[in-house]
């Protein structure tokens, strides 16, 4: 079994590196066949500067295994379908490139696409880092917005209906029975749901997804994600990414948006914070899904 491993990255280049040497150090001794490809999405040319000079000295610890994919223009879908092309493995891999790996993640994952054969994607975790997992102020920011993708389901769960792009691997075949990422989603383009919307395709179509918790990495702990403007802005770009693949209308809008704005005043006034701020993405997600229809 091969896998071609795609990562997209448009501005962390320090991210990219830790996230590289991570990867160099679990996978590049092993006798497991991999490459990876690594698309370079940045839109000026000091960042795809600093992103190539990461690449470069990978090619150098990973001989023979590292493409460079480039793709100026916005998109990580976009990025991500032109490294789809170019891949050759039989399942592919895509990472964010704001993780770290768990060391056995590639056995782990061969495992399970070997045992697993009426699987047709992986799902694996995606965790808190743990020197984060007792501080209180970041603990309190998080349970606050969720605006820092933790992924962690029962161990003992099974199927999903749902995938999640930090981590997660797909049979080649799938793209070939459901087609590429949606390119009019995602960072570079509405901003997220490109990989909600790839996973509603495949159960569409009586494909499955499981998941494997021991196929777990660790996501990076960005302060500004905890904060009211990221906060405003991360819920706006899930009501206009929904609204591209779920083509809502003012008839179903409107009366969310409404009933938003009454449960945020109720929350607000009773000082339930965490129903507060899940009404207050709703009124962000439904106000910018309004704002896109009335255009």
């Amino acid at each position: 079994m091969n896998f071609s491993i795609i990562i997209a990255s448009f501005d962390r280049a320090e991210s990219l590196d830790r996230l590289l040497t991570g990867l160099a150090e679990h996978f590049g001794k092993t006798a497991m066949d991999f490459e990876l490809l690594l698309a370079n999405n940045a839109r000026d040319d000091d960042c795809a500067r600093q992103l190539d000079a990461v690449i470069e000295k990978f090619r150098a610890n990973l001989p023979g295994r590292v493409q460079r994919v480039r793709e100026p223009e916005p998109g990580k879908c976009r990025a991500q379908n032109r490294a789809i092309a170019q891949a050759k493995g039989e399942i592919l891999v895509f990472f964010d490139d704001d993780i770290q790996l768990t060391p056995d993640w590639l056995p782990v994952t061969a495992k399970f696409f070997q045992e697993k054969p009426h699987y047709h994607a992986m799902q694996g975790p995606i965790l808190m880092p743990e020197e984060f997992r007792n501080n209180q102020e970041f603990l309190r920011a998080q349970q606050r917005y969720r605006t820092i993708n933790f992924v962690q389901y029962r161990a003992n769960m099974t199927d999903l209906r749902t995938l999640t792009g930090a981590n997660m691997a797909i049979r080649r075949a799938v793209f070939d029975r459901v087609g590429l990422f949606n390119e009019a989603l995602g960072p570079g383009r509405s901003g997220i749901s490109e990989d909600v919307e790839f996973a509603q395709r495949m159960v569409d179509a009586g494909l499955r997804i499981g998941y494997e918790p021991a196929a777990g990495v660790i996501h990076e702990v960005d302060w500004s994600r905890l904060t009211e403007e990221f906060f405003r802005q991360r819920h706006e770009q899930q009501g206009r990414s929904r609204l591209i693949y779920k083509k809502q209308n003012l008839t179903s809008i409107l009366p969310n948006l409404l009933r938003s704005i009454w449960t945020l005043g109720w929350y607000s006034l009773t000082g339930n914070e965490r129903k507060k701020y899940r009404a207050k993405g709703r009124f962000f997600h439904y106000r910018a899904m309004a704002i896109e229809k009335l255009k």
